[in-house]
């Protein structure tokens, strides 16, 4: 069976309308956030060995939809040396994941990073572990990515791997989870182990709020 000439302008006048609603869909896609609690996660109160600061409310917006700052209390721990935490939901998954160490108050370059995994319910997490220049005094950080409900190393490629899921559903929110304040040759290790902790405590607060589900035991 072949087409009349006569419809070749009608069927690419619909191949046109049907690749400009993809496009759209792509350019401004529905948004699906897999946590069931999602404002709960506001309460970083909650999380062992923090001290919650507020929500950075000014920061709010377009593609952000979380960013809640405080400070790691802990034995050992001088006021003038804290750590900093902060936990950032956002679905625009490219520019938080770039550069994430710019998102602390003292924004710097990493000079070492590894990926730690660390035991944690659910599984091993792929916490990254940061070093910044400097022979006495330096920064440390670790930070954790959550993309939807999942730890990743590395969201963007977790993201393209779902990109016709997040067409056909809609985007998913990625969580930073981060950690991080000066630190020197003779307390480095401690203060790593202490950010590696939290990263964890909060991941538990994470699933807690956003994994539960009703009627049947938590995933």
């Amino acid at each position: 069976m072949t087409v009349s000439a006569r419809f070749v302008p009608h069927v690419a006048l619909l191949a046109v309308l049907a690749g400009a609603v993809v496009w759209l869909a792509w350019l401004s896609p529905r948004r699906a956030d897999p946590c069931v609690h999602p404002d709960a996660l506001l309460v970083t109160g909650l999380i062992p060995g923090s001290r919650p600061e507020g929500e950075r409310r000014d920061r709010l917006g377009g593609d952000i939809v979380q960013w809640s700052e405080g400070r790691v209390t802990g034995p050992g721990l001088p006021p003038e040396l804290p750590l900093f935490f902060r936990i950032i939901r956002t679905y625009n998954v490219l520019k938080a994941a770039e550069r994430p160490l710019s998102l602390m108050p003292k924004p710097a370059e990493p000079e070492t990073v590894r990926i730690e995994l660390v035991e944690a319910p659910g599984g091993p997490l792929p916490i990254h572990v940061v070093r910044t220049t400097g022979p006495a005094a330096f920064h440390l950080a670790a930070y954790l990515y959550l993309y939807g409900n999942d730890p990743v190393p590395h969201p963007f490629e977790f993201q393209l791997r779902g990109a016709l899921r997040e067409l056909r559903e809609g985007r998913r929110p990625l969580t930073l989870i981060l950690v991080g304040g000066a630190a020197t040759q003779e307390n480095a290790t401690e203060r790593e182990d202490l950010a590696l902790r939290w990263v964890v405590s909060a991941w538990q607060h994470y699933r807690s709020m956003c994994l539960v589900r009703t009627g049947g035991p938590n995933p």
